[in-house]
Formats: C-alpha cells, structure tokens, sequence
C-alpha cells in the first residue's frame, strides 16, 4: 500500500511541477511581443539579444513588462523591422470583445492592451476562459494537425 502512494504522490508532483514551468519566457523584438520561433527563423536580421531574469534588471525602456518578467524576457534588437504589427486591443476587437480585455499570450496574462504584438507570430488564436473571465488566448507554437501529428 505505501508502495502506490509513493507512486501516486510522484506521478502528482511530476504533473504539478510541469504544470509551473508550463510558462515560456517572453520573447520581444523592438519591445514589441514576439516568439522563440521568429528570431530563430530570422537570424540574419538578429542585431543584439538580452536577456532578463528578473524585474529588477530591466532596462527602462521595458518597465512596461515587469509584471511579465518572473519567467525571463527576452529582448532582441534587429537590423530591420519589417514585420507586420497590431496592438492587443485591435485582436480582442476582431475578436468582438471589449478593447481592454486581458489577453492570453503563450500562458502571461497581458492586461495593457495597448501593447503591440507581431502578427507573424499569431500561429493559433482561439477564445476561451480563465479565471471565469472570456478572454483571447494567442500561442506562438504551432498547433498540430491530425495529418501533421501522424507523421
């Protein structure tokens, strides 16, 4: 019997702690939102990255993303900036939600609304729930299709 409550409080804690690293760190190009997979696929355009562990380290310019720092940020400059862009507000209201809606993006609830995110890196977008609150989740990971997943 104390045999399958240890398997059982390993198999619990295995889920919980994949749970809390479940958050990627934010990734920004020009102090704009961006993704992992954007810089990587452009590096010939890649100028300078920093990256920041905690609030505190954060330069002035990116203060606005404190709040968003536990997990690390990210920040890339590059040579040329030629991605398309649009602001939070604008998807929550193609989205038919109110401008100053939280969003969701790659698992950090964003409440200033007025940030630019760029759109090539708007993989898969969907409304859903959290916290009981309707709100716009954005992940930069490709989702997998059937077809795609057998493979």
């Amino acid at each position: 019997m104390k045999k399958l409550y240890f398997v059982l409080a390993m198999v619990t804690a295995t889920f919980a702690f994949a749970q809390q690293g479940s958050k990627k760190p934010l990734v920004l190009i020009d102090g704009m939102l961006a993704s992992a997979q954007l810089v990587e696929s452009d590096k010939k355009n890649v100028a300078s990255t920093n990256t920041y562990n905690t609030a505190a380290k954060l330069p002035q310019n990116l203060k606005t993303f404190e709040s968003l720092a536990a997990q690390g940020i990210t920040n890339v400059k590059v040579k040329e900036n030629y991605y398309d862009r649009i602001t939070l507000a604008e998807l929550n209201t193609q989205f038919k939600l109110s401008p100053a809606n939280p969003v969701n993006f790659d698992g950090h609830i964003i409440s200033n609304t007025d940030l630019v995110i760029l759109g090539n890196v708007l993989e898969h977008m969907e409304l859903g729930k959290y916290d009981g609150q309707e709100m716009l989740t954005i992940s930069t990971t490709p989702q997998a299709t059937s077809a795609s997943a057998l493979k």
